[in-house]
């Protein structure tokens, strides 16, 4: 699996500040009814918002998404006192509670922060970047402890400080790093992936696929989180999801000939010959000089035989 390089700017995603306002409108035909508006600092609107309402002790929960104009409403949802996350691209997700209540029509108004980021011109920042790719790993980390020092609430010294880390193998430095980078940015696809990379290097695969199913969440049409997630459920074991996994790869890029070799793999485990030869013979297709090319040949003969 592939690291990313570190960037000497904020590019990420973060910020926010609240005001969660609950008002009780009115009752409809004994309809529970909760809507309201999720807007930034300005006032404007924020499109394709998702709102979770969660009740953990009742196994109840339900997700929203504003539409053009910030709104939502949810008509039915069950009286009680959820947990409201909030999370939009750009922003810092939201997290507070709210009770519904039974034939009430409740009004919730949330205002999203863009957070303040690292400046782009930041002189640790960019040496930083500089010393990670001429391949100056202590240095590197030297430069972004002083930019988490001076920025201690900002995702970016984090996030590189975490990958320069994972690049000198002091995964355990490198996993406090990423966690703090993932806690600051929830959203962050970056930082999931990199803590899914220390915890498999780690032998911790069950994190790693924790990381990692976290970040498809988020970023669904990803091919390596698929790709990285069928990785670790190979490691585990779980050879029917781990080729589910790198199906779901395939399906958004199926020129990536790592995934083809990967499910003819998990196939071979699963007994399932015939998918193996064709997982096979694409990845021959795609990378016909390979290192590993003569081995797949050969295995695509003996498993021809096997089916014979």
């Amino acid at each position: 699996m592939r690291t990313r390089t570190p960037v000497p700017s904020a590019f990420l995603l973060s910020g926010f500040a609240l005001l969660l306002l609950l008002a009780p409108l009115s009752s409809l035909a004994q309809d529970t009814v909760v809507q309201g508006v999720v807007t930034d600092e300005e006032g404007k609107p924020v499109k394709d918002a998702r709102l979770t309402f969660s009740d953990p002790g009742r196994g109840l929960e339900f997700v929203l998404k504003t539409d053009k104009n910030g709104k939502f409403i949810k008509v039915g949802i069950p009286p009680t006192t959820y947990r409201i996350t909030v999370e939009s691209e750009g922003f810092l997700p939201l997290e507070s509670e709210a009770r519904i209540r039974f034939g009430m029509r409740e009004n919730i108004k949330v205002k999203l922060k863009r957070p303040i980021s690292v400046p782009d011109t930041d002189e640790d920042m960019t040496a930083g970047s500089d010393l990670f790719k001429a391949g100056k790993y202590d240095e590197a980390a030297a430069r972004f402890r002083k930019v988490i020092e001076r920025f201690p609430a900002q995702y970016e010294g984090y996030f590189n400080l975490g990958l320069t880390l994972l690049e000198k193998g002091d995964i355990d430095s490198a996993i406090a790093a990423l966690e703090k980078a993932a806690e600051l940015n929830p959203e962050s696809v970056d930082a999931l992936f990199a803590l899914g990379e220390c915890y498999f290097a780690k032998g911790e695969s069950e994190k790693a696929e924790q990381s990692f199913s976290r970040a498809i969440a988020l970023r669904p049409e990803s091919p390596m989180a698929h790709y990285n997630l069928g990785l670790v459920l190979s490691k585990l074991g779980r050879n029917k999801d781990a080729l589910a996994a790198f199906d779901e790869s395939l399906a958004l890029k199926p020129d990536n000939a790592s995934g083809h070799y990967q499910a003819g793999l998990a196939a071979i485990r699963l007994q399932n010959f015939d998918r193996a030869i064709r997982s096979f013979e694409e990845f021959l297709k795609l990378e016909p000089n390979a290192p590993e090319a003569g081995q797949v040949r050969t295995m695509i003969e003996e498993l021809k035989k096997r089916m014979q």
